[in-house]
This record gives structure tokens, sequence and C-alpha cells, in this order.
């Protein structure tokens, strides 16, 4: 069923935020233990090639502490209840010396999606979700994710995994992410369906729902209508 709106509005109700502030925090913390280990054990070849941004320049994206702005993860209400399909921040990178001194005062940038990084985490952490369970018995107090941190995968992230042998196997459908030579697949998750009215124009797509993480703080609802070619509108949320 379709839902038409005739206003850039979306209404959520109090418990729905309430889960959505406590959830956000809790994925945002994930990404933040997760991206410390890769850093601190990939070697740097295997960073560049999957992560492709210095550490210090992403972990602003998944910490919070950069000034520039805030985290903007991806939710989506399913039949089964809120899922995160990953986040993104534009970041810009200081451009290398070696590309040559810009002319005066002016400074050189390399612009980051965050798209690519955010997706290899959501792959890694859902590898080491299901290896954390199939192996918990042997692994004590040893194991990397504790148990509020499997709790949380659980409920909100989405299988993601750099092949799709898995979800075929299991009859799961999948989208794939393609950034340079690095493919995931994420099993697909339905999303509401929407028609928004507006300006004597029509847009149809799929209700996403962005969270604002900053300093990881709950920051505020993002909810935009995604089309079949990807293009974003934006609107307004409002708690009732």
């Amino acid at each position: 069923m379709k839902t038409t709106l005739f206003s850039r509005e979306i209404t959520y109700g109090k418990e729905d935020v309430a889960e959505l502030e406590a959830a956000s925090i809790k994925v945002q913390l994930i990404y933040d233990k997760a991206l410390f280990m890769l850093h601190g054990h990939l070697p740097d070849s295997l960073w560049d090639a999957w992560i492709g941004v210095p550490y210090e320049i992403i972990s602003s994206l998944y910490k919070g502490d950069n000034d520039s702005g805030s985290v903007f993860q991806k939710w989506i209400q399913s039949p089964s209840g809120w899922k995160c399909i990953g986040c993104e921040r534009h970041c810009l990178e200081p451009s290398a010396a070696a590309q040559g001194k810009p002319a005066g005062n002016q400074r050189l940038f390399t612009f980051h999606n965050g798209i690519r990084q955010s997706m290899v985490l959501q792959a890694l952490i859902w590898s080491m979700y299901e290896n954390t369970v199939l192996f918990q018995p042997y692994l004590g107090d040893e194991a990397f994710l504790n148990g509020d941190d499997l709790d949380t995968i659980s409920s909100y992230f989405v299988p993601t995994y750099l092949n799709k042998v898995r979800l075929t196997e299991n009859g799961k459908p999948s989208k794939e992410y393609k950034e340079s030579n690095i493919k995931v697949y994420q099993e697909w998750i339905s999303a509401p369906d929407l028609v928004l009215q507006w300006n004597g124009g029509l847009t149809e797509g799929r209700w996403m729902t962005g969270v604002y993480v900053d300093h990881s703080r709950f920051a505020g609802l993002g909810p935009y209508l995604k089309d079949a070619q990807g293009k974003r509108t934006y609107m307004q949320a409002t708690v009732q």
C-alpha cells in the first residue's frame, strides 16, 4: 500500500523517536569500535584498498568529533522493525603536497562521500557478529563484541557481505553496492512506498529515515523520499 502525502512532512510517533534515539547511539558506538579495531590491525595497503581515507579523517565520520558535520545514519521502518542499512558523512581530505602546492592561500581537498567506507564497515561488523555467535561458547570474555553489541546488531543491522553467496544460499534478495573495485552485498529490506504531491508535482519512491548523530549524541531526524534513480527529496519530521 502506498501512502500519499500532500506536504513535505512526515509524522513519527513518540515511541518510534525514542527507539531511534537510543538505537542510533548504540549503532554509532559499534561503528566506532569496529573502525578503531580495523585501523589497528589492517596493513596500510589493505586500509587504502578497503577504506581509502586516512584514519584521522574517517574517524571523525563515525566519532562525531569534527565540527564540520555529523554522521547521517540511514534507517528503514521495515515489517520486522527499524533497521539501519548504513551511514554516511561527506568529508574533505586535504590533498597531498606531492600533488602540487596551490597558488596563494587556495587549499585543495579530496571529497569523500562516506558511502563505501560505511558499507565495508557494515560487512565487517556483520561478519564479526556471525562468527561471535558461532564461537561464543569458546570465546568467553575474549570476544570483541559483548552481549549488548550482539543484541544491537541482531536487532538493527542488516546482513551485509563482500560476496552474495550467503544471501543466495539463504534465498534472500540483495542489493549490490560498488565503489572502485570493491563490491558489497546487503540483504534487500523493503521500505514503505510513498507518493509525494507538492508544488503541483508528484514524486514517487521509498520512505527512508535519516538519523543525525553528532558527538555520539542523537541530533535529530532527516526523513527523505528516495526515487528509483536514487534521488532524495528531504522532508520535515514532526512528532506526535
